[in-house]
């Protein structure tokens, strides 16, 4: 009896839609798509890219690394006569390139490529909903990754180079501007970038917890659950409880670039003069940042890993 009602349910609809078809546009249906499947694509191709441009710049500085002395054309072609005169990469460049890469890789390829491609293509179909709890909330979370992506990636192309402190960037470094080339208006931008991306992130995270925990099909209990979801819903757990962490630590670190403070700041000396505000502790950034570190990437990584 279920079956042939869900199977005359079934053909009601496709009469209907076939009575009043509906075609999206363009925009609507791969721009501003608010379908899981579709979001799930998003992610995927944008994490594509963004690990092509981490392996070119991976590339570059290893060729550098492995024969300092030479000249290479591709260099120039791609870093400008200012980071690469002659083909031979300059000092000031090679920390920013490290910087980028490392900073795409675990963010926004590991981070948020796996968790939001696989999380939106897998978690409607095998909990039995047809979307997740927000649309909305999810294709907002991937236009706060794409604009975080490309943020990050123009920073780059700066003047002053990029962020060039590493990808866990540790004060003093870059707590002033003046520390050193890219810690200028490119460690702005990165952290400017590593905000939209923590929203990203969070709003990303609730909307799967949300899902699994209120969207599950008649007779699926979180016993029954698929062990991928476990691990999808574990991941947005922890990157959840871990995140803010993260946010604050960057927000007090824009405090101490940008209004004066000195979180990060104790016993800087520029020139012989002591910094007018002192009083913090780099340690404390630290501890922030590995917050998120050790208790969501590599759990996580290693989960996932074991998933796919």
């Amino acid at each position: 009896i279920f079956r042939h009602i869900m199977s005359h349910d079934l053909h009601h609809s496709e009469h209907h839609h076939d009575a009043h078809p509906h075609e999206e546009s363009f925009i609507s249906k791969y721009v501003f798509s608010m379908d899981h499947k579709m979001i799930a694509r998003q992610f995927l191709v944008t994490a594509i890219f963004m690990a092509l441009a981490a392996m070119i710049m991976s590339t570059l500085f290893r060729l550098q690394l492995a024969w300092p002395d030479d000249k290479f054309a591709i260099m120039n072609w791609l870093l400008g006569d200012k980071w690469a005169p002659a083909g031979k990469m300059s000092p000031e460049i090679y920390p920013g390139l490290v910087t980028i890469h490392g900073t795409i890789l675990v963010f926004f390829v590991l981070t948020g490529g796996l968790s939001g491609t696989f999380a939106n293509l897998l978690i409607p179909y095998q909990v039995g909903s047809r979307d997740m709890a927000s649309p909305l909330l999810n294709m907002l979370s991937y236009w706060f990754f794409l604009v975080a992506a490309i943020i990050m990636l123009s920073s780059v192309f700066l003047i002053a180079g990029p962020a060039s402190s590493g990808w866990t960037i540790y004060p003093p470094l870059s707590a002033l501007p003046e520390a050193m080339p890219g810690s200028g208006m490119g460690m702005s931008l990165w952290l400017i970038s590593m905000t939209l991306f923590i929203v990203s992130s969070l709003l990303g995270g609730l909307n799967y917890i949300i899902t699994v925990l209120n969207l599950r099909t008649i007779g699926m209990t979180m016993m029954r659950l698929p062990l991928t979801v476990w691990a999808l819903l574990v991941t947005a757990i922890l990157g959840v409880l871990s995140f803010p962490v993260l946010l604050s630590a960057c927000l007090l670190l824009i405090f101490d670039r940008v209004l004066g403070t000195s979180f990060y700041l104790s016993d800087i000396y520029i020139n012989g003069t002591p910094l007018a505000h002192a009083g913090g502790s780099p340690i404390l950034f630290e501890h922030l940042f590995w917050f998120l570190g050790h208790r969501s990437e590599e759990h996580t990584s290693e989960l996932q890993s074991r998933q796919y």
